[in-house]
């Protein structure tokens, strides 16, 4: 004798309702894919953007590749931002920061190489540090730095960082001019600006306690390096523009 089983009743899914939704990409900014490491194994300075975009609104992940050396001195400094900052360590060898840590720093941080010993070969750190450019007008970042003998400050350099696109922005303020094709970032040239007041006599000597302070080796961060040679890929540009309007008539 058999027992028919009858089937559970089926029970009806929730309607799924779209409450945000991500908008296709526009004209300024396309989509790009790139690898942090592969990118970084190309850089010529620290805190380089690996995106082309760093105007209004933009995340711009910056790149920073630091290693050791027995002649390798990073210094140290303090970094003051009023947009957020968020640092991912993709790879660390005897560094302070473990590979695959992921940190929001303060508005208000202390720099420097992040190596146990800067001096050992073989250490390295390779980072991002993003930052949300704002869509708003008062963007702005300062460095400064404290007397190695009594911490007080000696320099302390504060300047506008507007991006491109915010009511604020002034190209000419970063060394450029409003006809440039490649934007000056904010940030490389308030850091190579900050080194030339630091290793002046009166950036290094402290005024509370009279102790001449070290001077600071920007080699091994390169932000001139990168401030120089996107001056000139805007005058490199501007001159096969001008070339190129003679021969066309």
């Amino acid at each position: 004798m058999s027992t028919a089983v009858e089937s559970p009743t089926a029970t009806a899914l929730p309607e799924i309702t779209r409450t945000r939704h991500i908008p296709p990409p526009g004209g300024p900014r396309e989509p790009l894919k790139v690898s942090v490491y592969e990118r970084m194994s190309k850089s010529n300075a620290q805190l380089m953007p690996i995106f082309p975009y760093d105007g209004a609104g933009a995340m711009v992940p910056c790149g920073a590749v630091l290693y050791g050396g027995p002649d390798r001195a990073h210094g140290h400094f303090f970094h003051w931002n009023t947009v957020s900052e968020l640092l991912v360590a993709w790879g660390c060898n005897e560094g302070m920061i473990p590979s695959g840590s992921l940190m929001a720093t303060q508005p208000f941080h202390g720099v420097n190489s992040f190596l146990r010993d800067e001096t050992q070969e073989g250490a390295f750190m390779l980072a991002t540090i993003t930052q949300r450019q704002s869509d708003e007008a008062g963007q702005r970042e300062a460095l400064s730095a404290k007397c190695e003998k009594c911490k007080e400050d000696i320099v302390k350099f504060e300047y506008a960082s507007a991006p491109e696109g915010t009511p604020d922005y002034d190209p000419t303020a970063f060394g450029g001019t409003a006809e440039d094709r490649f934007p000056q970032f904010s940030t490389q040239w308030g850091s190579q600006e900050f080194v030339k007041i630091r290793n002046s006599d009166e950036g290094r000597i402290c005024k509370n306690c009279g102790h001449e302070n070290y001077v600071f080796d920007q080699m091994p961060w390169g932000w001139n390096v990168l401030y120089d040679k996107t001056t000139i890929a805007n005058e490199a540009f501007r001159s096969l523009e001008a070339v190129a309007q003679k021969v066309l008539g």
